[in-house]
């Protein structure tokens, strides 16, 4: 529960105010704000408010011999934390929109902590508070956005949990890669399922959209079969640079595309013919282009009609987030293009890096949301080495491990994340895959997730076209 206090400063005075007579004393004393009266059982409160760190801009009254002065400079937060294990080494604020605030406090050995903090009357948004231990280990808890008034506190209340998920109550196998040696190479970075057996990919090398209609034929038991490829109308017919589109979602309801493009941080819409409609998603200014890591943009794009909800993330993290490795900041918006609830999620630990690397990339690259709020990421890792043909084809490999996060129920201040199912490809079998999207429900109950790869135009050779179903239950 939220509590509000005002904060009053009584001078109890001789006799009638004009006397001329000195206060004999000064009480400091925390009033609830709804009905005036004094809060007799919160001695933090009582402790804040006798510092008299925060007076300013009063006004005064009077009531019979008492002046009373009222504070409405600042809000106060009171934070108080549970679940605090011993070992904790440093508590940081992260909002989800801002930066991290490292809190200068003494940490007990285990248990509880509460902490005042004084804050200018604002809008503050939801915020993750990350316990840090010595060794490595985190606890976090988010706590909700609050609107602050001056002269008013305000109760955040949590417990930091430990980054174990619950059980993801979601089983996914990885069937074999299909390879798509009827498409011609190209750059297919995302998918998404319009019905039966039409897809729309988007392909992040062509131009206007980028947008392409594939027919994908899956079987009954999740196989893929013949699949053929048209650009878009206004695909094939645009001109001028391409817009780097990498990520695209359907929107049912509306009979609509929704593509990305990463190189101006940008979400547009396009009606099915590849033609812009003048709408686009609101991109918060702390995602836009000028803050992103370059060319690490938005890949990834999603859309559920059952929650109404868009989903996106950067492919790899903020600049500015330094405050933990791997931090990313989902992002999602409602079907009128506003910003909706933004939460924090953390990527594993990469097998290699871009040292000594022809070609590397590691992050996510694509999302896809679940009728029940939950979201399916995938991590990619991709690593190509220097060196000649055989040094590639013995140590080219990428690692996909497909994750479920559940921004719905998850009180975590980073999300915790059950790996579903992870594969592997070496050289003779190289694909980035970059895009996926929910498909059909076989007869037997399976939900089909489709991948698709990236190829990067075959890569003079070293990679190919493919699709992958991964089977849900």
């Amino acid at each position: 529960m939220v509590k509000r206090y005002l904060h009053i400063l009584l001078l109890t005075v001789c006799t009638a105010l004009g006397c001329g007579a000195q206060p004999k004393s000064t009480v400091y004393e925390p009033v609830c704000y709804e009905d005036g009266t004094p809060v007799k059982d919160d001695p933090e409160a009582k402790a804040l408010f006798a510092k008299d760190r925060f007076l300013a801009d009063t006004t005064v009254t009077q009531r019979n011999d008492t002046i009373i002065v009222y504070s409405h400079s600042s809000a106060y937060i009171r934070l108080q934390l549970d679940g605090l294990p011993a070992g904790i080494d440093q508590i940081t604020l992260v909002p989800m929109e801002g930066d991290p605030t490292v809190l200068p406090v003494t940490i007990p050995e285990s248990g509880s902590m509460v902490l005042w903090i004084p804050k200018k009357p604002q809008k503050v948004p939801a915020t993750a508070v990350i316990a840090q231990a010595k060794d490595g280990r985190i606890w976090s808890v988010r706590l909700p956005a609050l609107k602050l008034t001056a002269g008013v506190a305000y109760q955040w209340t949590g417990t930091v949990l430990t980054p174990t998920p619950p059980a993801p109550r979601l089983s996914a196998r990885a069937l074999s890669s299909t390879s798509l040696s009827e498409i011609e190479p190209g750059e297919h970075s995302g998918i998404t399922w319009l019905s039966g057996n039409r897809y729309a990919v988007v392909d992040d090398n062509k131009k206007g959209g980028g947008i392409l209609h594939f027919t994908l034929p899956i079987d009954n038991d999740g196989y893929v079969g013949t699949v053929s490829m048209r650009p878009a109308a206004e695909t094939a017919n645009a001109k001028g640079a391409t817009r780097d589109c990498e990520g695209i979602a359907y929107v049912p309801s509306l009979g609509t595309l929704y593509v990305t493009s990463e190189k101006h941080q940008e979400i547009r819409e396009y009606d099915l013919a590849g033609r812009e409609t003048g709408k686009a998603l609101q991109v918060p200014k702390d995602l836009s282009a000028s803050t992103i890591t370059s060319n690490r943009g938005f890949e990834a794009l999603t859309y559920n009609d059952a929650t109404g909800l868009f989903w996106t993330t950067t492919e790899a993290p903020l600049p500015k987030d330094t405050f933990l490795p791997g931090i990313l900041r989902l992002q999602s918006f409602t079907t009128d293009g506003k910003p909706a609830e933004r939460f924090f999620y953390q990527t594993g630990e990469p097998e290699k890096s871009a040292n000594n690397a022809a070609a590397y990339v590691f992050g996510v690259p694509t999302l896809a949301a679940l009728d029940d709020g939950r979201v399916l990421v995938l991590e990619r890792e991709v690593y190509v080495p220097n060196g000649n043909l055989w040094d590639k084809l013995q140590k080219s490999f990428t690692r996909m491990d497909l994750y479920i996060v559940d921004p719905v129920h998850d009180t975590a201040g980073i999300l915790r994340k059950a790996l579903l199912c992870t594969f592997r490809t070496g050289a003779m079998d190289l694909a980035n895959f970059e895009g996926m999207c929910l498909g059909p429900t076989l007869p037997d109950g399976h939900r089909c997730l489709i991948m698709i790869a990236d190829s990067q135009k075959g890569a003079g050779g070293l990679t190919s076209e493919y699709v992958k179903v991964i089977l849900l239950k």
